[in-house]
């Protein structure tokens, strides 16, 4: 098991801090320790940043919430449902209504969850209304 980070730079950040503190007034001595202990906490945080960005690729793999576009958000599950109806919004607004309000999660979520044959009636309800004459 790796140690999520090194020890050394946190190490000379506390020594520089306590020779910073222990300097007191000596400004000389307690300047330059304080920019050493400053610069080991930066590059500390570099550091486990750098290390957090190398284990996101590595890591388990996570498929993206909808694959195949329109016809992946159909076997997507429920966000792919939501991703059905908000392109369904954005189509209504882009082509029909400019002013339709946004759904609210809780109504996307409600459509989202209906049965797939009460799914499949809507999607096509929708499109029929987006086909009609205007």
């Amino acid at each position: 098991m790796n140690a999520p980070i090194g020890w050394w730079w946190p190490a000379v950040a506390i020594i520089a801090t306590g020779v910073a503190f222990a300097a007191g007034p000596v400004y000389s001595l307690a300047v330059p320790a304080a920019t050493v202990a400053v610069v080991a906490a930066a590059l500390t945080i570099v550091e486990v940043i750098v290390r957090q960005r190398g284990e996101a690729g590595g890591g388990e793999y996570r498929a993206p919430r909808v694959v195949g576009g329109v016809r992946g958000a159909f076997i997507g599950g429920i966000p792919g449902r939501e991703d059905l109806v908000l392109t369904l919004d954005l189509l209504e607004r882009r082509i029909l209504r400019p002013d339709l309000p946004a759904k609210t999660p809780r109504e996307v979520a409600e459509i989202a969850r209906r049965s797939p044959a009460e799914f499949r009636r809507y999607v096509a309800q929708r499109l029929d209304d987006l086909e009609g004459p205007r």
